[in-house]
């Protein structure tokens, strides 16, 4: 009996058609998930998400509301992921892992609208280590410095913006650019 001839003829386990009907449950379970995954990942990149625990509680949203990054002449808009959620994908979810410490001291009340001032500068100063530590990677994927026309800048940002410069003094963006979408906290 040839391979063709065996193909058409019945099963003699039964068992053995699970094989190919679990094969198929389990590739459209994993399509489901992986599209639930996908609508997660992007639902906790949005600006409303992010605010549901921001407003109110302290004045983040609505300096950011104020910024450059939110409103401007350009009509361009970052958003808070823009900044705060790398695009790749492990660092991504070891950020959105992190950020679950967030959730515990906001249920928690260790951090509250009484005592956030009191903290800020140490949240902020860990925010900065993050983006030092990245080089600014966020800020790049918006401002890209090898298309900047740096005769276009002022001076003081040309001498600044010198790549030779930012090597030599091991700098990014955030060494020179804290408190654009937020207020700089003030140094108790």
């Amino acid at each position: 009996m040839g391979f063709w001839s065996r193909l058409w003829t019945p099963l003699k386990s039964k068992w053995l058609l699970g094989i190919p009907i679990g094969g198929l449950i389990a590739f459209v379970v994993g399509i489901i998930v992986l599209g639930v995954f996908n609508q997660a990942m992007h639902a906790t990149n949005e600006n409303q998400f992010c605010y549901g625990c921001h407003i109110g509680m302290d004045t983040i949203v609505e300096e950011y509301q104020q910024s450059i990054h939110f409103k401007n002449n350009k009509g361009v808009q970052a958003t808070c992921s823009d900044c705060h959620v790398p695009k790749e994908f492990f660092p991504k979810m070891w950020v959105k892992i992190r950020a679950t410490k967030d959730i515990y001291h906001m249920l928690a009340g260790t951090i509250n609208l009484e005592n956030f001032e009191q903290k800020r500068n140490g949240l902020a100063e860990t925010v900065w280590e993050t983006m030092q530590a990245r080089d600014s990677k966020e800020c790049k994927n918006c401002h890209n410095p090898e298309m900047w026309d740096l005769t276009l800048q002022p001076l003081r940002a040309q001498v600044n913006h010198d790549p030779a410069k930012w090597q030599r003094e091991e700098k990014s963006c955030v060494n020179c650019h804290q408190g654009l979408a937020h207020n700089r906290p003030v140094v108790n």
